[in-house]
């Protein structure tokens, strides 16, 4: 059966059952290639479905704000699917974060603990966090595959339905502004 986008909304408002089992039949393709392609590697395959279930709850209760006039609903369904994926990625990587630093808490501290020179080194991650974040989607994405998860720029290019050439030139960009971000900071702070 090949429904418009208006065919669909329509039976979602007049029998939610029969609309929602329409959408997704028609875009779960369209959500899960989204989704996986920010979570794949990152979250498990229990999470990424949850995520992809979220984004067609998320549809329902607000289908208010869909309008067929200004976008196809293959548009807004993966919009709505990299949005809910770059915010369950971000909460992984919040929780991996804390879990590495209850389970760095947990160790005994060695003699040669040198407690400035850790000081040091955890807020230089830190702040390097916050620059790679700062650089915004999909380069935040690209660099955290590529260097706190070792992951090759042709795995991350399939993941993201990108050439392996296209995420080298974004990495390089990516590095040259992080590199910018970071000397302009180190310039503030001299400043100040």
């Amino acid at each position: 059966m090949d429904l418009s986008d208006q065919e669909i909304v329509s039976e979602i408002r007049r029998n939610p059952s029969r609309g929602m089992k329409w959408l997704i039949d028609a875009y779960s393709p369209v959500v899960y290639a989204a989704v996986r392609s920010r979570l794949s590697g990152v979250c498990s395959h229990d999470e990424i479905e949850a995520c992809v279930s979220l984004v067609f709850t998320e549809f329902y209760f607000g289908i208010g704000q869909y309008d067929c006039r200004r976008c196809s609903l293959k548009t807004y369904l993966g919009v709505l699917a990299r949005n809910k994926a770059i915010e369950e990625f971000r909460r992984t990587a919040r929780q991996m974060a804390q879990t590495a630093h209850d389970e760095d808490a947990l160790l005994e501290v060695p003699d040669s603990f040198d407690l400035e020179h850790e000081t040091e080194r955890r807020l230089l991650e830190q702040r390097l966090l916050r620059a790679v974040e700062a650089l915004g989607e999909p380069d935040s994405g690209i660099m955290i595959q590529r260097y706190f998860y070792a992951r090759s720029s042709r795995e991350i290019a399939a993941e993201r339905g990108m050439t392996d050439a296209a995420v080298r030139k974004r990495i390089s960009r990516a590095l040259t502004r992080l590199r910018t971000m970071l000397e302009d900071n180190d310039a503030d702070a001299a400043k100040g």
